[in-house]
């Protein structure tokens, strides 16, 4: 019996050693089976690359292809009419009992057709020019209009970076939890000297009116001051309009504010219209008359006068506690 007991006990760790022999040898196994499939994807991913790319190129030469064919039949158009007008002439001198003075006709037409195609050419030609500065004209004024329209918020700007920029630097948001929200400071790269111009401002986000922290500020400031502004959060030059938290009141309101020769001038609304959610605010600068009003979707507010030579646009977003913060877009 001791040695059944001696020899069962033999068997089991040789069963055992095979057992963890085969248990490598399925690893083994598995590591290649992923191995090579790893291999069969990125041969996969590579050839169907290539297939694009050469699909790509092949539309690149059908194109090619069938411009040539276009502007080859429309060369071939233009030979063909030119054999149409001479085929025209020749039959009517035919029909005609006087064939040979008719002929000297018919060349003397021939010709005086030929110079008046010429003329024509020329003419088109000029005038084809004439168009083509004209549409030169129009889309530089249109760009001159769209520079003038368009402004976006400068990244160098930005007080302490609290202000996250995207969709091309026209959307401002401000993701601190920072309760004191005098940080919230950024200002546009345009420079407005003279002419007149409108800022269009959508509030995307205005969560929570009850929010004490939940203050939107906007406005001009003078171009001298920005970094004043940002770094120093001294207001001087400020022309804005601004929907701020009463803490007597216990309840938002919108004032228009600035700041002149170091004194602050406020003037409250008469009714409530503070920032909401989905407004359209506009700014209307008129820099040759240095004025600045206001304007909340279709109520039109006041500004100020005798503006500074030079003004940025600037926003100033108080932080807001939750998940939505204040977000505003440039349109």
């Amino acid at each position: 019996m001791q040695n059944e007991e001696n020899q069962n006990k033999e068997t089991i760790q040789k069963s055992l050693e095979n057992q963890n022999k085969f248990k490598e040898k399925i690893k083994n196994i598995c590591k290649k089976i992923e191995n090579d499939s790893d291999l069969l994807i990125q041969k996969i991913q590579d050839s169907k690359i290539n297939h694009l790319n050469l699909f790509k190129k092949i539309e690149i030469i059908i194109n090619n292809k069938i411009q040539t064919i276009l502007e080859d039949t429309e060369k071939k158009q233009k030979r063909i009419l030119k054999k149409k007008i001479k085929i025209n002439t020749i039959k009517k001198l035919k029909k005609d009992k006087n064939h040979i003075e008719l002929m000297q006709g018919g060349k003397e037409i021939i010709k005086s057709e030929r110079k008046r195609k010429r003329k024509m050419g020329r003419k088109s030609e000029k005038n084809g020019k004439k168009e083509k500065e004209k549409r030169k004209e129009k889309k530089g004024k249109e760009k001159e209009r769209k520079s003038e329209k368009l402004d976006e918020f400068d990244p160098e700007m930005n007080r302490q970076n609290l202000i996250k920029l995207k969709n091309k630097n026209k959307t401002a948001w401000n993701p601190s939890n920072i309760w004191f929200g005098w940080l919230g400071i950024i200002c546009g790269k345009k420079i407005y000297s003279r002419g007149k111009h409108e800022i269009k401002i959508k509030i995307d986000q205005f969560p929570n009116p009850k929010n004490e922290f939940n203050q939107i500020y906007l406005g001009v400031i003078k171009t001298e001051n920005r970094e004043n502004l940002i770094k120093k959060r001294k207001w001087e030059g400020a022309y804005f309009f601004e929907t701020i938290w009463n803490y007597q009141k216990k309840k938002l309101e919108s004032r228009k504010c600035k700041k002149e020769n170091g004194k602050w001038t406020e003037e409250s609304t008469q009714e409530e219209i503070n920032f909401k959610k989905n407004d359209i605010f506009t700014i209307f600068l008129d820099m040759d008359q240095k004025k600045i009003s206001f304007k909340i979707n279709e109520k039109n507010l006041e500004g100020w006068e005798n503006l500074p030579e030079k003004v940025n646009l600037f926003a100033f977003l108080d932080s807001q506690r939750g998940k939505e913060k204040n977000q505003i877009t440039i349109i």
